[in-house]
């Protein structure tokens, strides 16, 4: 039983954590890579962007260079010796060569040998001079050099611009580095490490291995502005220098010493200069030179993006899915989409934050979609359970609703039955006390008073209960007529001097001359002999009640006001719900039903007046009722001029269960 009873109590939490390792599992199946591309291009493009290596600078071969020269780019091979002739008195500290050598032709055959010795050369002579050099291959994967130059014994790596089109987002988009293919490095990762920016075996931060294509990619940075429009002239990120000024020997000597040159071409007619990023799309492009340029940026200084491992995204998804399946099913409908959204904008907004300060990526795209598709499968599910909860608690309604007919049928019924044998007991027994009064003794006499005493509490009992069944069936109704509530008051003080005299008890009445107010007299009458007969009952001998009324601007007050028990505070909290009676030695020895004040209230209610009282233990009571001057329409109470307690317990757990509701 134990045990049946605990699985019990934890069967909705693990049917929520078995939902959410269901749904994350389904997520993690699917291919997010697009999604989750643009996700990536979003943080790369809002926030901060570190600023560019000013150690970087660009030689771009442009339009004005080949105008100049009247050339085709990337021009022929005794241009580029005469540049690397003049670059050399610029003392860099390294120079990359990002031109494609197995394009450059000679106009003339017969000396294209010639000038490749002579290129050859010169690159030997820079090089000896303490400035590293290195040829890129852009468009060849192999990275060699092929014949009739002798090129390939300088140091040369593949230089292609990756774009994502098969593994990651298939968009063209370039967003990350090739650093080793068949465990050899590629020109940025090499030209690093002849730098000595960059341990022999030391990768950048953030790689890891594809094995897809025996490679290793990184994920790296585009630093300052970024974008660049092919058809305008906008500022690059990083220094550039036409080829034209230094093949013309415009700067002076040692101009760019200490500095890392990157050489390539830059032209308006050839598409293939440039590469999509993650900024911007056709025509807004970034030059390949510039990608060039912020990649080696990324590995010299080790700022690449790293990527979260894959258990770290498995986790995330499952919390965030199963905090929204949670909130979802066991909260209110505006708590369950207010923490849902939340969530979202929470989540997004740190993953942001992670990946702009520490370079840390997050993935998004499984956790967003795990939230708002776990949300959208919990509404379905929260409303079938709503339709149960409403079908049960229909049914509840109509069987409630035959159970209260019948009770107040059954009450109604025997209640009248028994009115009469009652008034037929008084009536009998007050006929013989008049009758045989001198033939009785003392003992019979007192039965007989005893007899006719307890049919007036049963046909008081009765009276009562007949009220309370009119008042649940809403059938009570109100006949108000002009009357000088004064009357009232003195009629039923009289009723009480008896009572009271009999224990020394002094009534005083002080009542003020009001006008005639509209009332139900036999109601309001009930209402005075309820609070005058409470006090008899609680006052102890040879004490006062005192009751008085006054006009109080728009309402007329009755006071009743004892020197009796009192009450503590919790009896004052339960004081006019039915049946309630206090439990002490003093309400014990007094008869009563507990529905005297519950009735006083609900009919000063239904004239539209309140009921007020002050009460400390072993001070005395003080009751008032206001009644206005003015009232209301008045006809059948309605209910809403009933207290809460009038209505059933399951009437107001359907109408709390209807505020947390989604229908």
């Amino acid at each position: 039983m134990k045990l049946s009873a605990a699985i019990r109590k934890f069967d909705k939490p693990l049917m929520i954590v078995a939902a959410a390792a269901a749904l994350t599992a389904v997520l993690l199946n699917f291919d997010f890579g697009l999604f989750e591309a643009k996700l990536y291009d979003l943080r790369m493009s809002v926030g901060y962007q570190p600023k560019p290596d000013s150690r970087i600078v660009l030689v771009t071969l442009d339009h004005a260079t080949t105008k100049a020269l009247d050339e085709f780019s990337p021009l022929t091979l005794d241009v580029h010796t005469r540049f690397l002739e003049q670059i050399e008195k610029l003392g860099p500290q390294g120079l990359g060569y990002l031109i494609d050598f197995n394009r450059v032709r000679e106009t003339n055959p017969d000396i294209q040998k010639e000038w490749a010795l002579k290129f050859l050369e010169t690159a030997n002579r820079i090089q000896s001079r303490g400035t590293k050099l290195m040829l890129g291959t852009p468009y060849d994967v192999t990275g060699e050099i092929v014949p009739p130059y002798p090129l390939g014994s300088l140091p040369h790596a593949i230089a292609v611009v990756h774009k994502d089109g098969n593994v990651f987002a298939e968009d063209k988009v370039t967003r990350r580095a090739l650093l080793e293919l068949n465990d050899k490095p590629v020109f940025h990762l090499d030209f690093a490490r002849r730098l000595s920016l960059l341990g022999e075996t030391q990768l950048p931060r953030g790689a890891y291995q594809v094995p897809q294509v025996d490679g290793r990619y990184f994920f790296f940075r585009y630093h300052g502005n970024t974008a660049y429009h092919a058809g305008q002239a906008t500022k690059l990120p990083y220094p550039s220098i036409s080829f034209l000024d230094i093949l013309q020997g415009k700067l002076a000597p040692g101009a760019l010493a200490g500095k890392i040159v990157l050489i390539g071409t830059l032209s308006k007619e050839d598409w293939s200069d440039y590469a999509y990023t993650p900024f911007s799309r056709e025509p807004f492009v970034n030059s390949k030179l510039v990608v060039h340029a912020n990649i080696l940026d990324s590995v010299i200084r080790q700022d690449g993006v790293m990527l979260a491992p894959s258990w770290v995204n498995v986790l995330i998804t499952f919390a965030v899915v199963t905090f929204v399946l949670s909130w979802v099913v066991s909260s209110s409908p505006i708590v369950g989409l207010v923490s849902t959204i939340g969530l979202g904008f929470v989540f997004i907004l740190f993953a942001t934050v992670l990946f702009q300060s520490e370079g840390f990526w997050l993935r998004i795209a499984e956790p967003l979609v795990g939230i708002l598709l776990s949300y959208y499968l919990a509404v379905p599910y929260r409303l079938i359970r709503e339709y149960q909860k409403r079908w049960d608690y229909q049914r509840k309604n109509a069987l409630l609703t035959q159970v209260e007919e019948l009770k107040t049928n059954f009450l109604s019924l025997v209640t009248h039955d028994l009115k009469t044998p009652v008034a037929r007991i008084q009536g009998l027994a007050e006929v013989l006390q008049r009758k045989a009064a001198d033939r009785l003794v003392d003992r019979d006499m007192e039965t007989l008073r005893s007899i006719i005493g307890s049919t007036e509490e049963l046909n008081h009992f009765i009276s009562s209960i007949l009220e309370l069944s009119k008042i649940e069936s809403n059938r009570i109704k109100l006949a108000p007529e002009s009357k000088d509530i004064n009357q009232l008051i003195e009629r039923a003080v009289d009723g009480f001097k008896a009572a009271a005299r009999a224990r020394g008890i002094t009534l005083t009445a002080e009542l003020e001359p009001l006008f005639p107010i509209k009332i139900d007299s036999s109601l309001i009458f009930k209402v005075i002999n309820t609070l005058l007969d409470n006090a008899l009952k609680y006052s102890p001998e040879n004490s006062e009640i005192r009751i008085s009324s006054r006009e109080q601007g728009d309402w007329v007050e009755v006071a009743v006001s004892d020197q009796g028990i009192g009450m503590s505070s919790e009896e004052c909290e339960n004081l006019f719900t039915r049946f309630y009676r206090a439990k002490n030695e003093t309400t014990a020895k007094v008869s009563g039903t507990g529905l005297g004040l519950y009735l006083t209230k609900y009919f000063i209610e239904a004239h539209h007046g309140r009921v007020e009282f002050d009460s400390e233990p072993g001070h005395g009571s003080t009751f008032k009722i206001f009644l206005p001057l003015v009232p209301p329409a008045m006809g059948a109470a309605s209910g809403a001029d009933v207290e809460v307690n009038k209505v059933p317990a399951w009437n107001r757990m359907w109408k709390r269960e209807k505020e947390k509701s989604y229908v």
